[in-house]
């Protein structure tokens, strides 16, 4: 989730939360002024900065609540107990989207532990505000699981514990130096490094893995396994004959463009439209940049791995598509747009003006063409869309890889991803195994075993990804 969604998020129910403060407050005070000081004679004076806590504090439940609950709908239903799962997710797919997701669930619960010791006297001690953290990131989770609003998931808890904790180790600090100066009370630079343990063990384990990925020569695939698969109940065979014998294969490199280069390809394509960029209505991503002409015609999508584009001309979403042209015909019209593609592919005339053109390693010159393409043309012979997923390659390094037989214990021992549910699963049939290539964080192409499998006559796909030193460098 961007930031700018979460701002906008919380802008949504900050109103209602001020509303119901308002209401909350209004309560109390007339309690505290009718029964308290005037029927029971009270004593207690009230401190319009802890009225004025208590009024953040309600504000920012209600934010919590509704950006964690009040903003889903209620289609999930599902639990998962895997810790650090969401961790291994992001590191997989090395997605800067995914690890502020990490982060953002860290932040949101960091006024907590703010609060919670500027409110009560006895959440100044540390495993207070900690449990209280605890157990509010777990009535969330339940509630999500009972309204089927979210996942239940242990880093969730995790996560908002931690910040809860960070929170309070930050705040300590200031209330530490308030007391000292207060009261001459001494405490030791060791009580107030303890108070920053969580951030420290944080920011160094973020470091660690951030660090580590840039060093490694390889980028990472999702479809890593992020938890192990209890196959104790399950049933793995195959009629399949698997040889041991050390495999060998190629990794190839793609080209990974930058915004200047993502910019420049939406400029050469729209100037061809003749119209240009709208640089306001520009949204970047990670790895993606979506770009709109300056009427909004058109919208363009650029990916930074192997400039892949993705194109839609809204002014002829409702024109008829025209059939049964040729692929030369075919590559002639996205000539336009400067898409050159070979002569060997496998073209399908879709029906409907929609075409598509597959591309399996064929070999260009010094490089490797792999990926495909998928249009629709009007009958006036212009692209209504395109979506061109073709990446060039050249080859980077020869890599041993698991044989078959290896490649088979590694899915006997789970360490395969898989989304459908293992418990619901007794019996997995290997129906065929395929050498493909998938596109890595880093915009290599990975040799990866396609293990096709039959569960209960539904066809699936298991992936199994391991290299071993290099044997061959290419100058």
């Amino acid at each position: 989730m961007r930031i700018s969604t979460v701002i906008q998020l919380a802008m949504q129910y900050i109103l209602v939360g001020i509303i119901g403060s308002i209401f909350v407050i209004g309560l109390f005070l007339i309690g505290y002024f009718l029964v308290y000081k005037k029927l029971m004679k009270g004593s207690k004076k009230l401190k319009l900065s802890k009225i004025a806590l208590c009024s953040i504090f309600l504000i920012y439940i209600t934010v919590v609540l509704g950006a964690t609950i009040g903003s889903r709908v209620s289609n999930y239903s599902s639990v998962n107990l895997h810790l650090f799962s969401s961790y291994k997710d992001a590191y997989n797919n090395f997605s800067l989207g995914e690890w502020s997701n990490i982060i953002l669930n860290i932040l949101m619960f960091v006024p907590i532990g703010f609060l919670l010791p500027l409110l009560f006297k006895k959440c100044q001690c540390f495993y207070i505000t900690y449990l209280a953290g605890f157990f509010l990131t777990l009535f969330i989770e339940i509630l999500q699981l009972i309204t089927k609003r979210g996942i239940f998931e242990l880093d969730d808890i995790l996560n908002n514990t931690l910040g809860c904790a960070i929170g309070y180790g930050i705040i300590m600090i200031f209330i530490s130096l308030f007391k000292r100066k207060k009261s001459n009370q001494k405490h030791t630079a060791l009580i107030t490094a303890f108070y920053q343990i969580p951030l420290i063990i944080s920011i160094i384990f973020i470091s660690v893995l951030f660090i580590n990925y840039n060093n490694q020569e390889l980028g990472n695939l999702s479809i890593n396994n992020n938890y192990k698969v209890n196959m104790s109940k399950i049933n793995l065979h195959t009629k399949l004959n698997l040889d041991n014998e050390l495999k060998k294969a190629y990794v190839y490199e793609s080209y990974v463009g930058s915004k200047e280069d993502a910019i420049n390809l939406a400029n050469k394509i729209f100037s061809k439209l003749n119209t240009n960029i709208d640089e306001s209505q520009n949204n970047e991503y990670d790895d993606t940049i979506i770009f709109k002409s300056e009427k909004g015609d058109y919208s363009l999508w650029v990916n930074y791995k192997g400039l892949t584009t993705s194109f839609i001309s809204f002014k002829q979403t409702e024109a008829k598509g025209k059939e049964k042209l040729t692929y030369e015909e075919v590559q002639a019209i996205l000539n336009e747009f400067d898409i050159e593609l070979p002569k060997d592919v496998d073209f399908k005339d879709n029906g409907d003006g929609n075409y598509s053109i597959s591309l399996d390693m064929v070999k260009s010159k010094d490089m490797y063409i792999d990926g495909d393409l998928i249009c629709t043309i009007n009958e006036n012979n212009t692209v209504s869309n395109f979506t061109n997923n073709v990446i060039s390659y050249k080859a980077y390094k020869e890599y041993d890889i698991l044989s078959l037989q290896e490649a088979y214990n590694e899915i006997l021992a789970g360490n395969f991803k898989f989304d459908a549910m293992p418990n619901k699963i007794s019996n997995i049939e290997i129906i065929d195994t395929n050498l493909i290539y998938l596109l890595d964080s880093k915009g290599f192409y990975q040799p990866v075993y396609d293990f096709t499998i039959n569960i209960n006559e539904n066809i699936n796909h298991i992936y199994i990804i391991k290299l071993y030193a290099p044997i061959i460098v290419n100058s």
